[in-house]
Protein backbone atom coordinates (compact mmCIF):
# COMPACT_ATOMS: atom_id res chain seq x y z
CA UNK A 1 0.00 0.00 0.00
CA UNK A 2 1.19 3.58 -1.08
CA UNK A 3 1.78 5.89 2.31
CA UNK A 4 -1.17 7.75 3.17
CA UNK A 5 1.05 11.16 3.42
CA UNK A 6 0.97 11.87 0.08
CA UNK A 7 -0.30 14.69 -1.41
CA UNK A 8 0.14 16.96 -4.64
CA UNK A 9 2.37 19.91 -4.83
CA UNK A 10 -0.32 22.44 -5.01
CA UNK A 11 -1.85 20.64 -1.88
CA UNK A 12 1.33 20.81 -0.39
CA UNK A 13 1.80 24.86 -0.98
CA UNK A 14 -1.50 25.30 0.36
CA UNK A 15 -1.51 23.12 3.64
CA UNK A 16 2.05 24.83 4.52
CA UNK A 17 0.32 28.06 4.04
CA UNK A 18 -2.29 26.81 6.48
CA UNK A 19 -0.66 25.82 9.11
CA UNK A 20 1.70 29.20 8.93
CA UNK A 21 -1.51 31.33 9.58
CA UNK A 22 -3.76 29.23 11.89
CA UNK A 23 -6.84 30.25 9.16
CA UNK A 24 -6.40 32.20 5.67
CA UNK A 25 -8.98 33.22 2.78
CA UNK A 26 -9.03 32.36 -0.56
CA UNK A 27 -8.00 35.62 -1.68
CA UNK A 28 -5.02 35.36 0.48
CA UNK A 29 -4.01 32.21 -0.83
CA UNK A 30 -4.38 33.38 -4.60
CA UNK A 31 -2.60 36.96 -3.48
CA UNK A 32 0.76 34.96 -1.62
CA UNK A 33 1.01 32.16 -4.28
CA UNK A 34 -0.08 33.66 -7.24
CA UNK A 35 -2.12 30.27 -8.17
CA UNK A 36 -5.31 30.72 -10.38
CA UNK A 37 -8.70 31.48 -8.41
CA UNK A 38 -9.86 28.07 -9.81
CA UNK A 39 -7.00 25.80 -8.78
CA UNK A 40 -7.23 27.46 -5.58
CA UNK A 41 -10.78 26.69 -4.89
CA UNK A 42 -10.46 22.56 -6.16
CA UNK A 43 -7.61 21.77 -4.19
CA UNK A 44 -9.36 23.28 -1.17
CA UNK A 45 -12.50 20.97 -1.81
CA UNK A 46 -10.01 17.96 -2.23
CA UNK A 47 -8.19 18.85 0.94
CA UNK A 48 -11.87 19.32 2.55
CA UNK A 49 -12.69 16.12 0.48
CA UNK A 50 -9.90 14.01 2.36
CA UNK A 51 -10.57 15.58 6.08
CA UNK A 52 -7.42 17.98 6.48
CA UNK A 53 -9.25 20.96 5.64
CA UNK A 54 -12.00 22.63 6.66
CA UNK A 55 -13.82 25.20 4.26
CA UNK A 56 -15.87 27.81 6.16
CA UNK A 57 -17.65 30.70 4.80
CA UNK A 58 -17.81 33.62 6.77
CA UNK A 59 -18.94 37.49 6.85
CA UNK A 60 -16.43 39.87 6.94
CA UNK A 61 -17.14 43.73 7.87
CA UNK A 62 -15.64 47.41 7.39
CA UNK A 63 -16.33 50.24 8.11
CA UNK A 64 -15.57 53.20 6.18
CA UNK A 65 -16.17 57.42 5.93
CA UNK A 66 -18.65 58.42 3.40
CA UNK A 67 -17.76 62.05 1.59
CA UNK A 68 -19.58 63.96 5.01
CA UNK A 69 -17.78 61.84 7.17
CA UNK A 70 -14.42 62.28 5.55
CA UNK A 71 -15.36 65.94 5.84
CA UNK A 72 -15.80 66.06 9.50
CA UNK A 73 -12.53 64.43 10.14
CA UNK A 74 -11.06 67.67 10.57
CA UNK A 75 -13.67 70.15 11.13
CA UNK A 76 -14.87 67.61 14.02
CA UNK A 77 -18.82 66.76 14.06
CA UNK A 78 -21.70 69.24 13.76
CA UNK A 79 -22.17 69.38 17.34
CA UNK A 80 -18.59 69.57 17.90
CA UNK A 81 -18.72 72.88 15.42
CA UNK A 82 -21.52 74.24 16.87
CA UNK A 83 -20.37 73.90 20.59
CA UNK A 84 -16.80 75.34 19.96
CA UNK A 85 -18.49 78.42 18.92
CA UNK A 86 -21.42 78.26 21.75
CA UNK A 87 -18.77 78.33 24.62
CA UNK A 88 -17.96 81.63 23.76
CA UNK A 89 -21.20 82.80 24.74
CA UNK A 90 -20.83 83.92 29.09
CA UNK A 91 -24.78 83.19 29.37
CA UNK A 92 -26.88 81.81 27.46
CA UNK A 93 -28.56 83.04 24.65
CA UNK A 94 -31.81 82.88 22.17
CA UNK A 95 -31.62 80.32 19.77
CA UNK A 96 -32.67 82.42 17.00
CA UNK A 97 -30.43 84.53 18.01
CA UNK A 98 -27.02 82.36 18.04
CA UNK A 99 -28.19 81.51 14.33
CA UNK A 100 -27.68 84.82 12.99
CA UNK A 101 -24.53 85.85 14.93
CA UNK A 102 -22.74 82.68 14.77
CA UNK A 103 -22.03 82.29 10.80
CA UNK A 104 -23.01 78.74 10.56
CA UNK A 105 -25.02 77.33 7.87
CA UNK A 106 -28.44 77.32 9.63
CA UNK A 107 -29.21 73.71 8.27
CA UNK A 108 -26.13 72.57 10.21
CA UNK A 109 -26.93 74.36 13.30
CA UNK A 110 -30.10 72.23 13.39
CA UNK A 111 -28.71 69.03 12.72
CA UNK A 112 -26.37 69.58 15.73
CA UNK A 113 -28.60 70.76 18.23
CA UNK A 114 -30.56 67.22 18.75
CA UNK A 115 -26.95 65.50 19.32
CA UNK A 116 -26.01 68.19 21.71
CA UNK A 117 -29.22 67.44 23.43
CA UNK A 118 -28.53 63.72 23.38
CA UNK A 119 -24.81 64.38 24.12
CA UNK A 120 -25.89 66.61 27.12
CA UNK A 121 -23.68 69.60 25.95
CA UNK A 122 -25.99 71.72 26.12
CA UNK A 123 -28.57 73.16 28.40
CA UNK A 124 -32.15 74.00 26.49
CA UNK A 125 -34.69 76.16 28.70
CA UNK A 126 -38.14 77.30 26.81
CA UNK A 127 -40.22 80.59 28.01
CA UNK A 128 -42.96 80.75 26.08
CA UNK A 129 -42.24 80.05 22.37
CA UNK A 130 -39.13 81.28 22.89
CA UNK A 131 -35.66 78.95 23.17
CA UNK A 132 -32.68 79.29 24.63
CA UNK A 133 -28.95 77.64 25.10
CA UNK A 134 -26.70 77.39 27.43
CA UNK A 135 -22.81 75.63 26.63
CA UNK A 136 -22.17 72.85 29.44
CA UNK A 137 -19.17 70.50 29.95
CA UNK A 138 -17.83 68.68 26.78
CA UNK A 139 -17.39 65.16 27.64
CA UNK A 140 -15.89 62.28 26.15
CA UNK A 141 -16.76 62.30 22.23
CA UNK A 142 -16.96 58.34 21.17
CA UNK A 143 -18.10 59.12 17.66
CA UNK A 144 -15.35 61.39 17.19
CA UNK A 145 -12.93 58.42 18.41
CA UNK A 146 -15.41 55.83 15.66
CA UNK A 147 -14.46 58.37 13.29
CA UNK A 148 -11.05 58.86 13.96
CA UNK A 149 -10.31 55.07 14.05
CA UNK A 150 -11.82 54.80 10.65
CA UNK A 151 -10.18 57.27 9.31
CA UNK A 152 -7.34 55.94 9.97
CA UNK A 153 -8.08 52.32 9.21
CA UNK A 154 -8.07 51.31 12.94
CA UNK A 155 -11.65 50.24 13.66
CA UNK A 156 -11.77 46.65 12.92
CA UNK A 157 -9.63 46.23 15.71
CA UNK A 158 -12.56 47.65 17.93
CA UNK A 159 -15.64 45.60 16.97
CA UNK A 160 -17.52 43.79 19.30
CA UNK A 161 -17.40 46.76 21.86
CA UNK A 162 -20.56 48.00 22.95
CA UNK A 163 -20.10 51.72 22.78
CA UNK A 164 -18.14 51.07 19.61
CA UNK A 165 -20.61 49.48 18.12
CA UNK A 166 -23.54 52.23 19.35
CA UNK A 167 -21.54 54.61 17.88
CA UNK A 168 -21.02 52.79 14.62
CA UNK A 169 -25.03 51.97 14.38
CA UNK A 170 -26.06 56.33 14.88
CA UNK A 171 -22.97 57.37 12.72
CA UNK A 172 -24.73 55.03 9.56
CA UNK A 173 -27.90 56.03 10.37
CA UNK A 174 -26.62 59.67 10.30
CA UNK A 175 -25.21 59.06 6.64
CA UNK A 176 -21.56 59.65 8.09
CA UNK A 177 -20.08 56.12 7.57
CA UNK A 178 -21.06 52.80 5.39
CA UNK A 179 -20.64 49.36 6.58
CA UNK A 180 -19.21 47.04 4.17
CA UNK A 181 -20.25 43.05 4.71
CA UNK A 182 -18.43 40.42 2.65
CA UNK A 183 -18.76 36.52 2.16
CA UNK A 184 -15.46 35.09 2.55
CA UNK A 185 -14.23 31.27 2.61
CA UNK A 186 -11.53 30.62 5.23
CA UNK A 187 -9.63 27.42 5.19
CA UNK A 188 -8.19 26.29 8.49
CA UNK A 189 -6.44 22.77 9.59
CA UNK A 190 -8.34 19.98 10.94
CA UNK A 191 -7.36 17.70 13.64
CA UNK A 192 -6.65 15.50 10.72
CA UNK A 193 -4.89 18.00 8.49
CA UNK A 194 -2.78 18.25 11.76
CA UNK A 195 -1.79 15.15 12.09
CA UNK A 196 -0.59 14.60 8.53
CA UNK A 197 1.92 18.08 8.60
CA UNK A 198 3.14 16.12 12.06
CA UNK A 199 3.93 13.19 10.04
CA UNK A 200 5.60 14.83 7.14
CA UNK A 201 4.38 15.20 3.64
CA UNK A 202 5.23 13.45 0.32
CA UNK A 203 4.79 15.24 -2.51
CA UNK A 204 3.89 13.72 -5.48
CA UNK A 205 3.08 15.66 -8.93
CA UNK A 206 -0.20 14.69 -9.54
CA UNK A 207 -2.68 12.31 -7.99
CA UNK A 208 -3.33 9.84 -10.78
CA UNK A 209 -7.42 10.24 -12.04
CA UNK A 210 -7.34 6.98 -14.60
CA UNK A 211 -6.25 3.88 -14.18
CA UNK A 212 -4.55 3.10 -17.86
CA UNK A 213 -4.25 -0.27 -19.53
CA UNK A 214 0.09 1.02 -19.73
CA UNK A 215 -0.41 0.64 -16.01
CA UNK A 216 -2.01 -2.23 -15.28
CA UNK A 217 0.81 -4.06 -17.64
CA UNK A 218 3.46 -2.80 -16.14
CA UNK A 219 1.98 -2.59 -12.35
CA UNK A 220 3.21 0.95 -12.09
CA UNK A 221 -0.23 1.39 -10.54
CA UNK A 222 1.15 -0.18 -7.45
CA UNK A 223 3.33 2.70 -6.64
CA UNK A 224 1.08 5.88 -8.04
CA UNK A 225 -1.56 7.63 -5.55
CA UNK A 226 -5.36 7.70 -7.12
CA UNK A 227 -7.03 10.82 -6.67
CA UNK A 228 -10.18 8.66 -4.17
CA UNK A 229 -13.57 9.16 -5.14
CA UNK A 230 -17.07 7.95 -3.89
CA UNK A 231 -19.81 6.34 -6.63
CA UNK A 232 -22.29 6.75 -4.09
CA UNK A 233 -21.99 10.79 -3.65
CA UNK A 234 -24.28 13.14 -5.45
CA UNK A 235 -22.72 15.18 -8.52
CA UNK A 236 -22.54 18.99 -8.32
CA UNK A 237 -25.93 20.68 -9.67
CA UNK A 238 -25.15 21.97 -12.64
CA UNK A 239 -27.97 24.82 -13.94
CA UNK A 240 -27.69 24.48 -18.09
CA UNK A 241 -29.22 27.44 -20.29
CA UNK A 242 -33.24 27.30 -20.87
CA UNK A 243 -36.40 29.46 -21.68
CA UNK A 244 -38.37 30.56 -19.00
CA UNK A 245 -41.25 28.39 -18.04
CA UNK A 246 -43.41 30.19 -19.26
CA UNK A 247 -42.13 30.90 -22.67
CA UNK A 248 -42.03 26.53 -22.24
CA UNK A 249 -45.52 26.39 -21.84
CA UNK A 250 -46.35 28.60 -24.90
CA UNK A 251 -44.16 26.53 -26.99
CA UNK A 252 -46.01 23.30 -25.84
CA UNK A 253 -49.52 24.73 -26.92
CA UNK A 254 -48.00 25.68 -30.53
CA UNK A 255 -47.47 23.01 -31.62
CA UNK A 256 -50.07 21.20 -29.94
CA UNK A 257 -51.92 23.96 -32.15
CA UNK A 258 -49.44 22.98 -35.54
CA UNK A 259 -50.18 19.04 -34.88
CA UNK A 260 -54.12 20.20 -35.00
CA UNK A 261 -53.48 21.79 -38.59
CA UNK A 262 -53.68 25.45 -37.06
CA UNK A 263 -51.79 27.90 -38.09
CA UNK A 264 -50.60 31.25 -36.25
CA UNK A 265 -51.65 34.98 -36.68
CA UNK A 266 -50.28 37.78 -34.87
CA UNK A 267 -51.85 41.18 -34.57
CA UNK A 268 -51.01 44.79 -32.65
CA UNK A 269 -51.13 45.47 -29.14
CA UNK A 270 -52.27 48.85 -29.55
CA UNK A 271 -55.57 48.38 -30.88
CA UNK A 272 -58.77 50.66 -31.98
CA UNK A 273 -61.87 50.32 -30.15
CA UNK A 274 -63.64 49.34 -33.81
CA UNK A 275 -61.48 46.01 -34.36
CA UNK A 276 -61.52 45.44 -30.17
CA UNK A 277 -64.91 46.05 -29.67
CA UNK A 278 -67.30 47.39 -32.84
CA UNK A 279 -66.54 44.11 -35.07
CA UNK A 280 -67.49 42.04 -32.05
CA UNK A 281 -71.16 43.39 -32.31
CA UNK A 282 -70.06 45.27 -28.58
CA UNK A 283 -72.39 48.72 -28.22
CA UNK A 284 -70.29 51.27 -27.94
CA UNK A 285 -71.79 52.42 -24.64
CA UNK A 286 -70.87 49.12 -23.01
CA UNK A 287 -69.34 48.74 -19.83
CA UNK A 288 -66.50 46.90 -20.63
CA UNK A 289 -65.42 50.32 -22.65
CA UNK A 290 -64.83 52.16 -19.13
CA UNK A 291 -61.46 53.35 -18.00
CA UNK A 292 -62.24 51.15 -15.29
CA UNK A 293 -61.97 48.21 -17.55
CA UNK A 294 -59.59 49.22 -20.55
CA UNK A 295 -56.52 51.26 -20.79
CA UNK A 296 -56.84 54.27 -23.36
CA UNK A 297 -54.40 55.42 -25.39
CA UNK A 298 -54.11 59.58 -25.28
CA UNK A 299 -52.09 59.82 -28.52
CA UNK A 300 -52.38 58.97 -31.31
CA UNK A 301 -56.01 60.57 -30.97
CA UNK A 302 -57.02 58.43 -32.91
CA UNK A 303 -56.85 55.05 -35.84
CA UNK A 304 -57.09 54.45 -38.99
CA UNK A 305 -60.02 52.23 -39.98
CA UNK A 306 -60.50 49.79 -42.34
CA UNK A 307 -62.29 50.03 -45.93
CA UNK A 308 -65.51 52.13 -45.87
CA UNK A 309 -67.55 49.06 -47.08
CA UNK A 310 -66.65 46.91 -43.38
CA UNK A 311 -66.85 50.16 -41.56
CA UNK A 312 -70.43 50.60 -42.89
CA UNK A 313 -71.56 46.97 -42.66
CA UNK A 314 -70.50 47.14 -38.84
CA UNK A 315 -72.20 50.55 -38.30
CA UNK A 316 -75.45 49.13 -40.06
CA UNK A 317 -75.67 45.80 -38.16
CA UNK A 318 -75.02 47.60 -34.44
CA UNK A 319 -77.81 50.01 -35.62
CA UNK A 320 -80.33 48.13 -37.53
CA UNK A 321 -79.02 44.56 -37.86
CA UNK A 322 -78.22 45.07 -41.35
CA UNK A 323 -78.78 41.68 -43.48
CA UNK A 324 -77.86 39.66 -40.20
CA UNK A 325 -81.52 39.10 -39.23
CA UNK A 326 -80.50 40.91 -36.17
CA UNK A 327 -82.56 44.27 -34.83
CA UNK A 328 -79.15 45.40 -33.86
CA UNK A 329 -78.49 47.71 -31.25
CA UNK A 330 -81.12 50.84 -32.36
CA UNK A 331 -78.71 53.55 -31.55
CA UNK A 332 -76.67 55.91 -33.79
CA UNK A 333 -73.41 54.68 -34.50
CA UNK A 334 -70.64 56.69 -33.95
CA UNK A 335 -67.43 56.76 -35.95
CA UNK A 336 -65.19 59.01 -33.38
CA UNK A 337 -66.25 56.30 -30.90
CA UNK A 338 -64.31 53.53 -33.07
CA UNK A 339 -61.29 55.37 -33.75
CA UNK A 340 -60.45 56.06 -30.32
CA UNK A 341 -57.13 53.68 -29.30
CA UNK A 342 -57.12 50.94 -26.52
CA UNK A 343 -54.50 48.17 -25.27
CA UNK A 344 -56.28 45.48 -26.68
CA UNK A 345 -58.41 43.53 -23.74
CA UNK A 346 -58.46 40.48 -25.64
CA UNK A 347 -56.91 38.45 -28.70
CA UNK A 348 -60.05 38.37 -30.42
CA UNK A 349 -59.24 41.92 -32.64
CA UNK A 350 -56.94 40.07 -34.49
CA UNK A 351 -58.78 37.49 -34.97
CA UNK A 352 -61.45 40.20 -36.78
CA UNK A 353 -59.06 41.47 -38.25
CA UNK A 354 -58.12 37.86 -40.07
CA UNK A 355 -61.71 37.40 -40.76
CA UNK A 356 -61.70 40.60 -42.61
CA UNK A 357 -59.19 39.29 -45.20
CA UNK A 358 -61.17 36.34 -46.54
CA UNK A 359 -61.31 35.93 -50.11
CA UNK A 360 -58.64 38.32 -50.37
CA UNK A 361 -55.43 36.82 -48.60
CA UNK A 362 -57.64 33.33 -47.48
CA UNK A 363 -60.42 30.89 -48.47
CA UNK A 364 -62.16 28.67 -46.17
CA UNK A 365 -61.63 26.35 -44.91
CA UNK A 366 -59.34 28.13 -42.53
CA UNK A 367 -57.96 27.04 -39.12
CA UNK A 368 -56.02 29.43 -37.51
CA UNK A 369 -54.84 30.35 -33.30
CA UNK A 370 -53.49 33.16 -31.43
CA UNK A 371 -50.89 33.35 -28.41
CA UNK A 372 -50.40 36.92 -27.28
CA UNK A 373 -50.30 39.16 -24.73
CA UNK A 374 -53.48 41.62 -23.63
CA UNK A 375 -54.60 43.93 -21.26
CA UNK A 376 -56.97 44.88 -18.96
CA UNK A 377 -57.99 47.60 -16.22
CA UNK A 378 -57.53 45.47 -13.40
CA UNK A 379 -56.82 45.62 -9.43
CA UNK A 380 -53.70 43.09 -9.17
CA UNK A 381 -53.85 39.98 -6.44
CA UNK A 382 -52.76 36.77 -6.53
CA UNK A 383 -55.68 35.74 -9.29
CA UNK A 384 -55.46 39.08 -11.05
CA UNK A 385 -52.87 40.95 -13.37
CA UNK A 386 -52.97 43.73 -15.65
CA UNK A 387 -51.25 42.37 -18.16
CA UNK A 388 -51.57 38.79 -19.01
CA UNK A 389 -51.34 36.13 -21.68
CA UNK A 390 -54.39 34.88 -23.78
CA UNK A 391 -54.87 31.73 -26.21
CA UNK A 392 -57.62 30.99 -28.72
CA UNK A 393 -58.42 29.46 -31.87
CA UNK A 394 -61.14 29.60 -34.97
CA UNK A 395 -62.30 27.45 -37.67
CA UNK A 396 -64.04 28.47 -40.40
CA UNK A 397 -66.20 26.01 -42.28
CA UNK A 398 -69.40 25.43 -43.99
CA UNK A 399 -70.73 22.47 -42.51
CA UNK A 400 -68.76 22.55 -39.02
CA UNK A 401 -71.49 22.20 -35.83
CA UNK A 402 -70.89 22.44 -32.13
CA UNK A 403 -70.13 19.21 -32.03
CA UNK A 404 -67.14 19.59 -34.26
CA UNK A 405 -65.95 22.43 -31.69
CA UNK A 406 -66.43 20.31 -28.32
CA UNK A 407 -64.64 17.68 -30.30
CA UNK A 408 -61.66 19.71 -30.77
CA UNK A 409 -61.44 21.30 -27.90
CA UNK A 410 -61.45 17.80 -26.22
CA UNK A 411 -58.64 17.08 -28.18
CA UNK A 412 -56.80 20.10 -27.02
CA UNK A 413 -57.15 19.36 -23.80
CA UNK A 414 -56.37 16.36 -23.53
CA UNK A 415 -52.53 16.98 -25.32
CA UNK A 416 -52.15 19.44 -22.84
CA UNK A 417 -52.77 16.56 -20.34
CA UNK A 418 -55.56 17.29 -18.72
CA UNK A 419 -58.13 14.80 -19.60
CA UNK A 420 -61.32 15.15 -17.61
CA UNK A 421 -62.96 18.03 -19.40
CA UNK A 422 -66.28 19.46 -19.19
CA UNK A 423 -68.59 21.68 -21.66
CA UNK A 424 -71.26 23.43 -20.39
CA UNK A 425 -74.02 25.92 -21.59
CA UNK A 426 -72.93 29.71 -20.80
CA UNK A 427 -73.45 33.08 -22.44
CA UNK A 428 -71.16 35.33 -24.13
CA UNK A 429 -71.52 38.65 -25.78
CA UNK A 430 -70.73 37.31 -29.59
CA UNK A 431 -70.96 33.80 -29.47
CA UNK A 432 -74.42 31.84 -30.06
CA UNK A 433 -74.84 29.33 -29.02
CA UNK A 434 -71.93 29.48 -26.43
CA UNK A 435 -70.04 27.09 -23.50
CA UNK A 436 -67.63 27.22 -21.19
CA UNK A 437 -64.73 24.96 -20.39
CA UNK A 438 -64.28 23.02 -17.49
CA UNK A 439 -61.08 21.15 -16.17
CA UNK A 440 -61.14 18.76 -13.51
CA UNK A 441 -57.55 19.52 -11.17
CA UNK A 442 -56.58 16.57 -8.96
CA UNK A 443 -54.74 19.34 -6.53
CA UNK A 444 -57.81 21.14 -5.98
CA UNK A 445 -60.12 18.15 -6.32
CA UNK A 446 -62.45 20.37 -8.19
CA UNK A 447 -63.37 21.77 -11.69
CA UNK A 448 -61.76 25.06 -12.93
CA UNK A 449 -63.15 26.93 -16.00
CA UNK A 450 -60.46 27.95 -18.55
CA UNK A 451 -62.87 30.19 -20.56
CA UNK A 452 -65.47 30.61 -23.16
CA UNK A 453 -66.10 28.95 -26.82
CA UNK A 454 -69.00 29.18 -29.12
CA UNK A 455 -70.00 29.79 -32.54
CA UNK A 456 -69.70 33.31 -33.79
CA UNK A 457 -73.01 35.53 -34.26
CA UNK A 458 -73.71 36.15 -38.03
CA UNK A 459 -73.64 39.98 -36.45
CA UNK A 460 -69.77 39.12 -35.65
CA UNK A 461 -69.18 37.41 -39.40
CA UNK A 462 -71.53 38.77 -42.66
CA UNK A 463 -69.92 42.41 -42.08
CA UNK A 464 -66.68 40.83 -42.95
CA UNK A 465 -68.44 38.66 -45.87
CA UNK A 466 -67.79 35.23 -44.27
CA UNK A 467 -71.26 33.29 -44.56
CA UNK A 468 -69.19 30.17 -43.34
CA UNK A 469 -69.51 28.91 -39.69
CA UNK A 470 -66.91 30.37 -37.37
CA UNK A 471 -65.99 27.73 -34.05
CA UNK A 472 -64.55 29.92 -31.70
CA UNK A 473 -62.62 29.49 -28.34
CA UNK A 474 -60.32 31.80 -26.04
CA UNK A 475 -58.95 31.02 -22.89
CA UNK A 476 -57.18 32.68 -20.43
CA UNK A 477 -52.83 31.18 -20.57
CA UNK A 478 -51.63 32.46 -17.15
CA UNK A 479 -54.06 30.00 -15.73
CA UNK A 480 -52.97 27.24 -17.87
CA UNK A 481 -49.52 27.92 -16.88
CA UNK A 482 -50.53 28.14 -12.78
CA UNK A 483 -51.80 24.62 -12.94
CA UNK A 484 -48.48 23.11 -15.42
CA UNK A 485 -46.24 24.59 -13.24
CA UNK A 486 -47.97 24.21 -9.84
CA UNK A 487 -48.20 27.30 -8.51
CA UNK A 488 -50.62 29.10 -6.28
CA UNK A 489 -50.16 33.07 -7.01
CA UNK A 490 -50.57 34.40 -10.40
CA UNK A 491 -48.00 37.22 -10.28
CA UNK A 492 -45.15 33.84 -9.45
CA UNK A 493 -46.10 33.03 -13.28
CA UNK A 494 -43.70 35.81 -14.39
CA UNK A 495 -41.22 35.43 -11.69
CA UNK A 496 -37.50 36.30 -12.08
CA UNK A 497 -36.48 33.84 -8.93
CA UNK A 498 -33.49 32.58 -10.10
CA UNK A 499 -33.92 29.64 -7.70
CA UNK A 500 -37.28 28.41 -8.71
CA UNK A 501 -36.74 29.10 -12.49
CA UNK A 502 -33.91 26.59 -12.23
CA UNK A 503 -35.83 24.23 -10.15
CA UNK A 504 -39.21 24.58 -12.14
CA UNK A 505 -39.30 21.19 -14.26
CA UNK A 506 -38.55 21.47 -17.84
CA UNK A 507 -41.89 20.92 -19.83
CA UNK A 508 -39.97 19.46 -23.20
Amino acid sequence: MPPSNIVTKDQSVILKLIEDKKEISQKEIIEITKFEQVKVAKTILELAEEGYVDSIEKTMRDVVLTDEGKGYVKKGLPEKQVFSILKKEKDRILLEDFKEKSGIDPQLINIAMGWLRRKNWVEFSKEGKKTYIKVKELTKDIDKEVIQLTSNGEIVSKFGQPKIEDSIKNLRKRGIVEVIETRIRIAKLTHEGEKLLKKGLQVQQKLETTLTPKMIISRSWRKKEFKSYDPTEDVPVTYFGRKHPVIEVINELREIFLEMGFKEIRGPIIESEFWNFDALFQPQDHPARELADTFKIAKPSKAKLPSKEIVDNIAKTHENGWKTKSTGWGYKWQMSEAEKICLRTHTTATTCRHLAKVYKEWTPPEKVFSIDRVYRNEAIDFTHLAEFMQFEGIIVEKDVTLRHLMGNLKVFYGKIGFKKIRLIPSFYPYTEPSMSTLIYVDKFKSWIEMGGSGIFRPEVTLPFGVKEKVLAWGQGLDRLVMLKLDLDDIREVYSTNINQLRNTPVIF
